[in-house]
């Protein structure tokens, strides 16, 4: 069972990296040079999530 805080921060997670990616993508049609912010933002939050999770999945 997920606890309402893990469920909490892996939706905050996911927003983060959706931001990221949006960003990066953005930057690089606008050719802004801020893709690496973009990119940054979403990896880390991608993996951020994996280790918040990380608990969740050896209980499968």
């Amino acid at each position: 069972m997920v606890s309402k805080r893990r469920l909490g921060a892996s939706l905050l997670l996911v927003g983060l990296a959706f931001v990221g990616a949006f960003h990066a993508v953005l930057a690089v049609a606008y050719d802004t040079g801020l893709a690496s912010v973009g990119a940054g933002l979403a990896g880390l939050s991608v993996l951020t999530l994996v280790v918040v999770n990380l608990p969740t999945l050896g209980d499968g």
